[in-house]
């Protein structure tokens, strides 16, 4: 009281000024009736000093917009409003979503109303824990507090972690967040049920005992056959519940039933017959055994390898592998060796090649040398499989694919090994059919595409056969958009095209003498002239091989070179490729000079459409071949 004594002669126009701000409701409360019925002045102060409200005339405290201002701040001021306003729904519903506190101070007949209560927790969702306990057991408002983020629920009051109907229905959708629910609920039957109808991992954090109710688990499998390493170990050895998880998930679920069932011929037939891996849990009784062995090729041939080393030894399996991948290919419309070849396992025909090879590497080499049958009977296997292999490739023919019979080829001379005639006979009819195809389409095509068509197949054939004695990790930077695929097909293509220009070179061996006689001097300005100036052509004189030159730089890669050549007294023309070696080109007749020059402005004009192409085809190689 002292220190307000010492302002209680302050006049109302000192009191802003003068008085601390936390002394005005003391000032006002003994300021006269005249002050305080101010509304100027009373404004001023409210406004600064929101529980001042309460010594406001009528007119400020009903003042919709005043007190509004009032409670953004100073949300306590609410009970100092008029009383009309504490009684409008529509004036407090303001007031709360410009504040959410406000609803701690509405009046008796809103404190129970929920949709004030849902607004306040939408715009403050810590304001939950001050509504009234009846309120925040409701699910509506626990759901608000939530805001449509589960794993806010983790650090929840314990009141929204322990609501029932909350956890149901934000468990039906992320069941994993069973874990942050209270221990009541992870013991509660529905809500169990709920939270593994939607996740997998949810029936982990349920209680013991619903870990083992059949009802639970038989849920949760067959919304997910991967929750059964979660069931109790009497229900890993139940078989409906096992059958049904396998049957629900992709997995290998077999590693968690229980060491009977893993032995029990019926369930593991199921097994792997759904899940490529399974055979790996399976008992090794069942792991020998013949009908599972072959279960497991007739659906997954590609888990040979998975296989038990001495069954992967055995020629009789290793045969019926064989026989299974070319069992999974799509049905060839010119050619069957087994009359049910229907099956569109193989999508990828790479990954068909990769298990065949896998398992044709397991025969013993002397097996195949010393038994004709037996060679003769895998030479079958792999022309079935090859003969799946037509596609439309970016060639303007059809690509007739051989790679997969030379790779066969390769691993009989690599072990020493007489090739097949049937594998032979194959082969030779497959290159035949190619060449019959592209001499075909090639009838049809100019000129210069079809020179860079022969190149690409050239250049392609290279990489193939690279790749088959190398191995694809060797071919990466070969194919690399600046490796030297896209820069040797270019190359040769222009060598090419200068080479295909009738009437650019003499033919006689006559022209030798004339050659020599022409003047590179005369040659390299006729050349500058005819060519745009950002062409670089330089002149040179050498003493050593040849000694004249003239070098134009067709491209960033490629140079032409009009050569005299000293020793051999003749004039020519060598495409070079940085950082290669040169390739030499024919003779030019020293009055061809203009065409020559007009060659290289029409190299400008297709390189760029054909260098494209080749960055295409390398790329395209480069995803064939798994780099």
């Amino acid at each position: 009281m002292e220190t307000t004594e010492k302002y209680k002669d302050c006049k109302k126009d000192e009191v802003i000024r003068k008085v601390p701000e936390d002394l005005w409701c003391d000032w006002l409360a003994q300021a006269s009736e005249e002050d305080r019925a101010d509304e100027a002045f009373m404004k001023k102060i409210v406004l600064r000093r929101g529980e001042c409200l309460k010594f406001a005339p009528d007119s400020l405290r009903s003042d919709r917009v005043t007190v509004l201002k009032i409670v953004k701040n100073c949300p306590a001021a609410f009970v100092y409003a008029s009383e009309e306003l504490q009684n409008d729904r529509k004036f407090v519903k303001q007031a709360v979503n410009l504040n959410a506190e406000v609803i701690k101070y509405v009046s008796e007949r809103f404190r129970y109303d929920k949709g004030l209560a849902l607004l306040a927790v939408r715009v403050d969702r810590e304001i939950f824990s001050s509504l009234p306990e009846e309120m925040q057991s409701d699910a509506d408002l626990a759901e608000a507090y939530l805001d449509g983020k589960p794993f806010k629920l983790k650090n929840a009051p314990e009141i929204i972690r322990d609501n029932k109907d909350l956890a149901i229905r934000t468990l039906s959708t992320y069941g994993g967040m069973l874990k942050d629910v209270s221990d009541r609920l992870r013991a509660d039957k529905d809500v169990v049920i709920a939270a593994v109808g939607s996740a997998w991992n949810a029936l982990g954090y349920a209680a013991e005992d619903l870990r083992g109710d059949r009802d639970v688990v038989l849920a949760a499998v067959r919304h997910d056959g991967y929750a059964l390493q979660f069931a109790s170990d009497e229900l890993r050895d139940d078989e409906e519940t096992v059958l049904t998880a396998i049957e629900t998930y992709e997995g290998d679920v077999l590693e968690y039933a229980s060491d009977r069932l893993k032995d029990d011929k019926e369930t593991v037939l199921t097994a792997v017959r759904k899940c490529e891996n399974s055979i790996g849990f399976a008992s090794e009784r069942l792991r020998h055994d013949g009908d599972v062995i072959r279960a497991v090729l007739n659906a997954h041939p590609g888990q040979f390898e998975n296989l038990p080393d001495d069954v992967q030894e055995n020629l009789d399996y290793i045969l019926y592998g064989l026989e299974s991948v070319v069992r999974h290919l799509p049905d060839p419309d010119d050619y069957s060796f087994f009359d049910d070849s229907t099956s569109e396992y193989y999508a990828d025909f790479d990954q068909a090649e990769e298990n065949f090879l896998d398992i044709f590497e397991s025969i013993p080499s002397e097996e195949l040398e010393d038994d004709p049958d037996l060679n003769d009977r895998v030479s079958r296997l792999a022309v079935e499989l090859s003969s799946a292999y037509y596609k439309e490739g970016d060639y303007p023919y059809e690509d007739v694919h051989d790679g997969f019979l030379r790779r066969i080829e390769a691993l009989y001379e690599e072990n020493d090994v007489p090739v097949s005639p049937i594998l032979e006979e194959a082969l030779e009819a497959l290159r035949k059919e190619g060449e019959k195809k592209k001499e075909a389409k090639y009838k049809s095509l100019d000129t210069i595409t079809r020179i860079f068509y022969e190149n690409l197949d050239r250049y392609e054939t290279i990489v193939g056969r690279s790749a088959m004695k190398y191995g694809a990790e060797g071919e990466s930077e070969y194919l690399d958009p600046d490796g030297d695929f896209v820069k040797n097909c270019m190359t040769s293509f222009v060598k090419d095209l200068i080479y295909a220009e009738p009437g650019l070179y003499h033919d006689s061996e006559l022209w030798e003498d004339d050659g020599y006689e022409v003047d590179l001097d005369k040659a390299y300005e006729e050349i500058v002239s005819r060519l745009p100036p950002e062409i670089n052509a330089v002149r040179n004189a050498h003493e050593s091989y040849y000694s004249e030159n003239v070098t134009v730089d067709v491209t960033g890669d490629i140079h032409l070179i009009l050569v005299r050549e000293a020793p051999l007294k003749i004039m020519s023309i060598w495409v070079n490729k940085i950082d290669s070696g040169r390739e030499h080109g024919k003779r030019l007749a020293p009055d061809r000079l203009g065409e020559f020059c007009d060659m290289i402005g029409h190299i400008l004009d297709i390189y760029g459409k054909y260098e494209k192409l080749a960055l295409q085809r390398a790329a395209e190689i480069r995803e064939k071949l798994g780099l």
